[in-house]
Parts: C-alpha cells; sequence; structure tokens
C-alpha cells in the first residue's frame, strides 16, 4: 500500500489516501500528513478526509491545522471540519 503512496497517477495517490483513512493511526495519520503536500488538490482532499477519520489523535489534528491555508477551496473547507 505504501508504493501507491509514489505513484504517478493522481487517482492511485487518492485511493491510496482513502485506504490510509481507514489504516490504524500510527500508520495512517504519517502517510496522510505526507500526502498533504501532494501536487494534486483531489489526492489532498482525499488526505484530509482520511485524516479526519482520525482526528481524535493529536498528530492527525496538527496536520489538519497545516492543511486549512491549502490553496484548494475544497481541501480548507474539509481541513476546516476539523476545527468545529
Amino acid at each position: 500500500m505504501t508504493a501507491a503512496l509514489g505513484d504517478r497517477a493522481w487517482q492511485v495517490r487518492a485511493g491510496a489516501a482513502k485506504a490510509f483513512g481507514g489504516a490504524a493511526p500510527e500508520h495512517g495519520v504519517p502517510a496522510l500528513a505526507g500526502l498533504l503536500r501532494d501536487t494534486d488538490a483531489d489526492v489532498r482532499k482525499a488526505a484530509v478526509l482520511g485524516l479526519l477519520r482520525h482526528s481524535a489523535h493529536v498528530e492527525a489534528r496538527a496536520a489538519l491545522a497545516t492543511a486549512v491555508d491549502d490553496p484548494d477551496i475544497d481541501v480548507r473547507a474539509y481541513a476546516g471540519r476539523a476545527a468545529r
């Protein structure tokens, strides 16, 4: 699954983000936090949605806090849910 994080196709990386959203936090959160730096907004949005599933963990909340300044409005909106 970690190989998919660096795949050339954004669809594969977004799928990996969805998978890591369901993974144990110690594996999912670091992978998802790394995807917040992806060049594709759909991948970053999928990463934020995955991090929201782990929002009980301080590392996930810290990563989500960085996404509220994302250049994409959808990513910012989803990341803003963590603040509510």
